[in-house]
């Protein structure tokens, strides 16, 4: 039976225990007030009904003997009513209370217990008529009138009857429902439980893929940043520019995506750090001020005065918010003027609300375009994907990070007039005393300062960053007009004591005016500090043999500007130069990492390679480590005291986590810093870094400077002096690549390393002898349930194909890796085949590269002395144990050895050994360290 009907019946029957122990008194003193029955005997019979029903209820409840027993109990009530009124002018009255408890009765909805109660009341008339005719009515009472008195108790019954059983049908409907709603409302939230799994898991592929897909865009801005610094033709560097500047936008592509899935997957925390207001929203101008210029564009900034010096918050997420805003305002505006206002909305105690409005010239929108405004993966229309480019996540992702900030954000637009932005997020309002903005010394605030930039907005930039400094500058729109003031002051004897230019300029750029400056002869030439957009080493190798005192990359913020200040050599006092923590952008390396060494572990050997280059320029001593494990061995083994250890965290056999967990069981964060290498999107990864035991966090691709920065924050200076740092190992020089190397696309693949034929042939070899065996090792890894180390290779061997250039060993290992992402999916074995057919061409073209080519006679020379046996002994000692430690300087000690033995040069750079100390493979050199003869008279190969 439904489950509201019997609790209905239960608060009735419950009810009906007191009402039926009430009416005790009141048959006493009806009793007593008529005084035709003993009050008694009256209120001992009311009192035994009531007992009767209460012990049925209490063991029965709400079963049908407990409803009949009840119908019963109640028609005796007012049967009682009527012996105590015996003779009574409201005899007669009492009647009415059977029709009372009739319809009483009907709350039991038990058809049942209705037909007892009008058969009581019948039977109880037709006998007492006879038996006691006093007690049914009054002297004037007949049978007909008792017959009619049953024929209204009988209608009353029918109806009551029919009332209850349409009732009781609704009562069951109701439930029926009611279990229909249930079952399905849990179908519902089952599904709905599994859309957001779904949803939750969707989004956390795609935040983990960045560390499958910011690997080769490492990669790529790594081998850009390498080559930008070597010497190369203007048309190359124009080509590696543009190669840096297309793998920046996918990188921010990347970004946009893995910030929204971060956010759907509720994984986008926030920060809170204090930073200074104003130099981050003019720090996000600077960035786009050249495109702005490109599109005649030009910026005004009304920043009310009572904004905050410094508030607290998630200065990189607001930054992100006002840099779409700004990228998409001068994206869809052209000759016009863009506003930028900040003001202060409300303060309520150390919490200031932040109203940032950006009002552009555009091409505006409908109302149907706005209400798509903020929606994920959309656009105004078709038509702006198509014209002005773009994913639609932008706003979305605005939306996402300001509403995180408990703030708004909305939009206000007129068709091809225009459209206003206005966003509001809470901060904490912070110290002022921390502000970078914060009074210079006066040695600083004395300087006289010329700058110099054709843009506008820059100059005003950083005009309204001297005001606050209380410092007064001249500024210049061109070279041309600054050698002139320059020029005018040094005639008067007022010469300027620095001069801030930027190096891209119409007509006259930076270097031009430099040039210049230093061939007008002055009594007093300033100081120069170069800023520029375009990559500080492109622009140091440009000005090579220029008299530079500093250069400054853009965005220029308050902080960068005055550390620049204060590293300007003779221009700040000796104590404010000493209390610079942060080591600027274009500092050199500094001295406390020269001859320190470092323990980079790293499986993947492409990043090894970009990242090995990149600690070698700083004056480090690199050791390298394939795993975890092996991390762990070299480190227990206390041959090397580590500086520092940058620590990757996918790898296989051990990972960086349990790597870390394993060293700090010996060694504590102060005595060998860890540092994690990582592309995870996540903050939770970063905190489960920290949490292992590691000091500091740097995210995939790593940029150069920031990488030396935080080695220099962590490395304690040596206990020893520093030994010189170690070059990287030169390219071998023989390039013995042929044009055409089928399946490898030579010239597709050449392009990839800037036309160095040399590095292509090393990679090409190495891709030979490291994936020789890649589908057995695969097979073995499945048949082995090591189904994650298969996927691993799998994406490995895509991966280093992709970048060889061969296109069909890429696809079928990225089927693979997909098959084994899917348990239970594709038969891998026909897979595996159709790759082993693929790959061994590959393999048996690698190989001929490195058959020796006949040997030609070497021109007569004057025979070598023998080398010393002591010393041979000596240099075998060292490479043995360079090697043992993967040093990087293991290349260096064998030329050395292989000098010394007399090898032949011209097979020297072929020699198993040199070719697995450049591929970073250390234990196949370990291996091959027999090879070597043990005197030049034994030239084994």
């Amino acid at each position: 039976m439904n489950v509201e009907l019997n609790a209905l019946r239960a608060r009735y029957g419950r009810m009906l225990v007191t009402l039926l122990w009430a009416h005790v008194p009141v048959i006493g003193l009806a009793a007593r007030w008529v005084g035709s029955m003993s009050p008694l005997v009256a209120m001992t019979a009311a009192a035994v009904l009531a007992a009767i029903y209460q012990l049925t209820w209490h063991w029965k409840r709400t079963a049908p003997v407990t409803r009949n027993i009840a119908a019963v109990v109640l028609v005796a009530e007012p049967a009682l009513f009527l012996l105590v009124f015996e003779g009574h002018a409201w005899q007669m009255d009492m009647h009415m209370y059977f029709y009372a408890v009739l319809a009483l009765s009907l709350a039991w909805f038990d058809r049942a217990a209705l037909m007892i109660s009008a058969a009581a009341i019948t039977v109880h008339h037709l006998v007492l008529f006879y038996v006691l005719p006093g007690a049914v009515f009054s002297s004037d009472g007949d049978l007909g009138r008792v017959l009619l008195h049953g024929a209204i108790v009988a209608f009353q019954t029918i109806v009551l009857i029919w009332v209850s059983d349409k009732v009781v049908q609704s009562f069951d409907r109701i439930g029926r429902m009611s279990d229909e709603i249930v079952a399905k409302s849990a179908a519902l939230e089952e599904r709905t439980r599994e859309a957001e799994e779904a949803n939750r898991t969707k989004s956390m592929f795609l935040a983990n893929m960045s560390h499958e897909i910011r690997t080769p865009i490492n990669a790529i801005l790594g081998f850009c940043h390498l080559v930008q610094r070597t010497p190369l033709e203007p048309r190359q560097r124009e080509h590696v520019s543009r190669i840096s500047t297309a793998g920046g936008v996918l990188l921010r592509l990347i970004n946009d995506l893995l910030d929204f899935s971060k956010n759907e997957a509720g994984a986008l925390t926030l920060e809170s750090r204090p930073f200074d207001l104003r130099s981050a929203l003019s720090c996000q101008v600077q960035l786009v001020a050249e495109t702005m210029a490109a599109r005649n564009l030009t910026l005004r900034q009304e920043l009310a005065p009572d904004l905050p010096e410094v508030v607290v918050g998630d200065e990189l997420r607001l930054n992100q918010v006002l840099l779409n805003l700004l990228s998409n305002a001068t994206k869809f505006s052209r000759d016009g003027e863009i506003v930028l206002s900040a003001r202060l909305a409300q303060r309520d105690g150390d919490t200031a609300q932040i109203e940032v409005s950006l009002r552009d010239c555009g091409i505006g929108m409908t109302p149907d375009q706005m209400a798509r405004l903020f929606t994920p993966f959309t656009q105004a229309d078709s038509s702006t994907t198509r014209r002005f480019g773009g994913t639609g996540l932008g706003l979305a992702i605005c939306r996402q990070i300001v509403e995180q900030m408990d703030g708004w954000i909305r939009a206000d637009s007129t068709p091809d007039q225009g459209s206003t932005f206005t966003f509001s997020v809470p901060l904490a309002v912070g110290d002022a005393v921390l502000a970078d903005s914060a009074l210079p010394c006066t040695a600083i605030r004395a300087l006289r300062i010329l700058i110099t930039d054709d843009s506008p907005i820059a100059l005003k930039m950083l005009e309204e960053a001297f005001a606050r400094w209380q410092m007064r500058v001249t500024v210049a729109a061109s070279g041309r007009a600054a050698l002139d003031m320059i020029s005018a002051a040094d005639q008067r004897g007022s010469g300027y004591d620095l001069l801030i230019l930027d190096w891209k300029m119409p007509d006259m750029d930076g270097l031009q005016t430099l040039r210049a400056l230093r061939s007008m002869g002055l009594r007093r030439a300033p100081a120069a500090m170069v800023m520029t957009a375009h990559g500080v080493d492109a622009v140091m190798h440009e000005a090579a043999g220029e008299r530079i005192d500093l250069f400054l990359a853009k965005p220029i913020n308050a902080r960068s500007l005055m550390d620049a200040l204060r590293q300007l050599p003779g221009l700040a006092e000796r104590h404010l130069a000493a209390s610079v923590v942060d080591m600027p952008a274009t500092e050199a390396p500094p001295q406390v990492l020269a001859g320190r060494h470092v323990l980079l572990v790293e499986d993947n050997p492409i990043n090894r390679e970009i990242a090995v280059a990149l600690l070698a320029d700083a004056g480090l001593q690199i050791e390298c480590a394939e795993n975890g494990l092996i991390a762990c061995q070299m480190i227990e083994a206390g041959t090397v005291d580590y500086g520092a250890v940058l620590m990757d965290m996918q790898m296989p056999e051990m990972d960086g986590l349990t790597a870390t967990r394993r060293i700090r069981r010996t060694h504590s964060p102060q005595d060998l810093p860890i540092i994690a290498l990582t592309a995870h999107a996540y903050d939770s990864e970063r905190q489960a870094c920290l949490e292992a035991g590691m000091c500091d966090h740097l995210t995939k691709p790593v940029d150069p400077v920031q990488l030396v920065t935080v080695l220099a924050r962590h490395i304690r200076p040596a206990r020893v002096a520093p030994l010189p740092p170690v070059a990287p190992a030169p390219i071998a020089a023989d390039g013995a690549l042929p044009d055409m190397l089928p399946p490898f696309d030579i010239p597709a693949a050449l392009m990839r390393v800037n036309g160095k034929r040399a590095l292509l042939r090393r990679l090409i070899l190495s891709f030979a002898h490291g994936n020789r065996d890649a589908v057995a090792q695969i097979r073995r890894l499945v048949a082995g349930g090591r189904t994650e180390d298969a996927h691993r290779a799998a994406h490995t061997l895509k991966g280093v194909a992709a970048s060889l250039e061969l296109p069909d060993v890429a696809t079928l290992a990225g089927r693979i890796e997909a098959a084994l992402a899917q348990p239970g999916g594709q038969a891998l074995d026909p897979m595996l085949d159709t790759l082993d057919a693929a790959l061994w061409p590959a393999i048996a073209a690698a190989d001929s590269l490195s058959q020796p080519a006949a040997p030609t006679a070497p021109p007569q020379a004057q025979a070598q002395a023998p080398a010393d046996p002591a010393l041979l002994g000596q240099l075998r000692s060292q490479l043995h144990d360079q090697v043992r430690r993967r040093s990087m300087a293991a290349r260096g000690a064998f030329d050395a050895l292989a000098e010394a033995l007399q090898l032949d040069p011209a097979l020297r750079g072929d020699h198993p050994l040199r070719q697995a100390l450049l591929r970073l493979d250390y234990a196949a050199a370990d291996a091959l360290l027999d090879t070597l003869p043990s005197d030049h008279r034994q030239p084994r190969f």
